[in-house]
């Protein structure tokens, strides 16, 4: 596209060529905590003046108190200052000018620390019994977990059940004895943080 000035006194036509606006860096995809500060930033290029503005999930973005919007040097830049789990989602970069329009878009994802959010309670069974020890977790995947006994991390076996199904975390002895009073120790873990629990489990008789 060409804009065009004319000089009518002096029969001078002075055209000027229009650059469409582009994206130099396009904006990156995100994954952080809740609470912590993003930016998502892009560099542009195009014939000015040039508009930028910012959407997520289709809904127009406007500046508060948690977010900055700036666009300056050709760098557009979106600051959230304390992340909430509702700014989870796609954002846009629009960029526009007299020449056209450009898009880009990244996903802001809020991650989940892993933890345990009901414990396994202690107990006593009588020897000869089953007993259950169970705890319920929670955090953005992939989650891993390990069962302790008195310190000792435990491997899957006939005698010692070890589940981990619908976040619910669960150590089965179909028949306990003597050897099996301990305290055992429950971890679940993510690449954002580790959790754990401890429940004694006394057999009787």
């Amino acid at each position: 596209m060409k804009n065009c000035e004319i000089y009518s006194n002096i029969h001078i036509i002075i055209c000027f060529k229009l650059e469409p606006p582009g994206f130099i860096k396009k904006l990156e995809n995100i994954t952080t905590l809740s609470g912590n500060s993003i930016v998502f930033q892009s560099l542009l290029r195009g014939s000015k003046p040039m508009y930028v503005t910012w959407m997520k999930d289709k809904d127009d973005i406007q500046e508060d108190g948690n977010i900055t919007l700036s666009f300056e040097n050709n760098i557009a830049t979106l600051q959230i200052n304390a992340v909430e789990e509702n700014h989870a989602g796609k954002y846009m970069c629009q960029v526009k000018n007299d020449a056209g329009t450009e898009k880009c878009f990244a996903t802001l994802s809020v991650a989940e620390p892993a933890k345990i959010t009901e414990q396994a309670q202690s107990l006593s069974v009588t020897a000869g019994n089953a007993a259950n020890l169970e705890c319920t977790v929670t955090g953005t995947p992939e989650l891993k977990v390990k069962c302790f006994k008195d310190g000792n991390e435990m491997v899957p076996s006939r005698k010692h059940k070890i589940s981990f199904e619908n976040n619910m975390v669960s150590l089965k002895i179909p028949s306990v004895s003597n050897d099996d009073s301990a305290e055992y120790t429950f971890e679940v873990k993510n690449q954002f943080g580790t959790s754990s629990c401890k429940a004694s489990l006394t057999v009787l008789g």
